[in-house]
């Protein structure tokens, strides 16, 4: 595993610089959003909804989530030149949870940085770097499978298997944790 970082070194620097800049966009944006007309815009849309879904609505929304992305990056982890698509999926991803974050602080206050700071960015940082690992890993294991032979789809589902069980414990761990918290503040991103 330490072989695939090191031999993709450029591209995932690449890539995490493109998140971090994805997700100070999310936050400036949802800064000029803060007018009380703009909040009632982005409600209407179903863009913020933090209040009014239950725990199971949440965990499972968030799960599937995860679902669909672990399947566009391990169809993108096939071919070198879906590395674009894999980094656009993961910044609209990091964008959504900076647009989120921000509007969380800036709705709830304190509560609101309590929860968004130590619960939320935590969880979904992680989830970030699993995917983007996720993705790297599984592109290597396509790298070899040309120059070595061999399958590779056996190991890369064993893959998908172990980083989605990971996935549902990081979503279960967020949501239970916004259920101690906070039950009426719950962000699906």
């Amino acid at each position: 595993m330490a072989d695939c970082f090191s031999q993709s070194k450029i591209k995932i620097l690449v890539t995490l610089f493109i998140l971090f800049v994805s997700l100070v966009t999310g936050i400036i944006l949802a800064v000029k959003f803060n007018s009380k007309d703009s909040m009632l815009v982005l409600e209407d849309y179903g863009i913020v909804s933090f209040v009014g879904s239950g725990i199971t609505t949440s965990f499972f929304s968030r799960l599937l989530s995860v679902i669909l992305i672990l399947i566009i990056l391990f169809g993108c982890s096939f071919s070198g030149y879906c590395l674009p698509f894999a980094v656009i999926i993961l910044a609209f991803r990091t964008y959504l949870l900076g647009f989120n974050l921000c509007l969380m602080l800036l709705t709830y206050g304190l509560s609101g940085i309590i929860i968004a700071v130590f619960i939320i960015l935590p969880c979904q940082l992680l989830m970030l770097l699993v995917f983007c690992a996720f993705y790297f890993i599984l592109h290597k294991c396509t790298c070899d499978r040309r120059i070595y032979g061999g399958g590779g789809l056996k190991e890369k589902l064993k893959i998908t298997l172990v980083i989605l069980l990971l996935m549902v414990v990081i979503c279960l761990l967020e949501t239970l944790l916004l259920l101690i918290f906070n039950a009426n503040v719950i962000i699906v991103i």
